[in-house]
């Protein structure tokens, strides 16, 4: 007998894939098509002669097109420029995270603290508000310490979300480990220091790898803070890159291959990935108030 319950949840996903899956499989299509091509009506499900040039053309190259039979200029935008400085921002915002997060959970997980559901409280409560929210006395701050218009102030900004939201994800991880295996270490004469070094930071690598991941990620993507310090600057990031783009630029080939390049790397580590950040569970905070 056909399970009908089955049958629905297999339809439902089907669907979720296809509403999920169909925005991006159209900005690929249109990235390999040529102006022309991409404001055809009845539009085109795969392009009728692909070309990389909108690839080559957003990062400042020239590029032959094959329908006009001339050489095109660069789009004149800094995707380029945009992807390093992402690069650049979301790998320091990854390892700061980790030195700082790592101990920090570790601490809040197993350990006994006074105050310690006070601590919880004020962890959590720095992200219960939207970053608009805090954006104007971080602005004004960060414009008295020159902060605006750079690399590193655009760092700082974005540790303030990745520390807290990624404390909090360890607490639960290093709490789920073993205590055990790390009294057994005691015992066999490692200090606190020592225990945490060569016992509990090994076992918890997965986790420690996992939340490095997800402050890339979600640095590489934050946009509200990139766009207020770092729009119209060298140091600008790929994501202000990408919104100007639709106020500037009529070339919809053109901004499909910059959205594109931005996506290829979440997608990448996502892919290769996933089984580190599926390790990680989310924090009771009543439980670890109780340890």
């Amino acid at each position: 007998m056909v399970n009908k319950k089955k049958i629905v949840i297999i339809i439902g996903c089907f669907l979720l894939i296809l509403w999920t899956l169909t925005p991006i499989y159209w900005l690929f299509n249109i990235s390999f098509m040529y102006h022309a091509e991409a404001y055809t009506s009845p539009a085109h499900f795969f392009p009728e002669k692909p070309t990389l040039s909108n690839y080559l053309r957003s990062l400042g190259f020239s590029a032959y097109n094959e329908l006009s039979g001339q050489v095109e200029g660069p789009a004149g935008y800094p995707v380029k420029e945009g992807l390093i400085n992402s690069a650049i921002v979301a790998i320091a915002v990854a390892i700061i995270t980790v030195i700082i997060a790592s101990p920090a959970g570790y601490v809040m997980g197993r350990l006994r603290l006074p105050h310690k559901n006070l601590l919880l409280l004020l962890l959590l409560g720095s992200r219960t508000l939207p970053p608009v929210a805090v954006l104007i006395p971080f602005y004004v701050i960060g414009l008295k310490l020159g902060l605006v218009g750079n690399i590193f102030g655009l760092i700082i900004m974005h540790l303030s979300i990745t520390i807290p939201l990624m404390t909090w994800i360890l607490m639960g991880f290093f709490a789920s480990l073993p205590i055990e295996v790390e009294r057994a270490s005691r015992i066999d004469g490692c200090n606190r220091l020592q225990s945490l070094l060569y016992v509990v930071f090994p076992m918890a690598l997965p986790g420690i790898a996992a939340i490095g991941l997800l402050s890339f990620l979600i640095s590489y993507n934050e946009f509200l803070f990139a766009w207020i310090f770092t729009q119209g600057t060298p140091a600008v990031t790929l994501q202000p890159v990408l919104a100007s783009m639709w106020f500037m630029i009529g070339e919809l080939n053109i901004m499909a291959a910059a959205n594109v390049m931005g996506l290829i790397v979440p997608i990448i580590i996502c892919i290769l990935f996933q089984k580190y950040i599926m390790k990680l569970r989310i924090v009771d905070p009543v439980s670890i108030v109780i340890r």
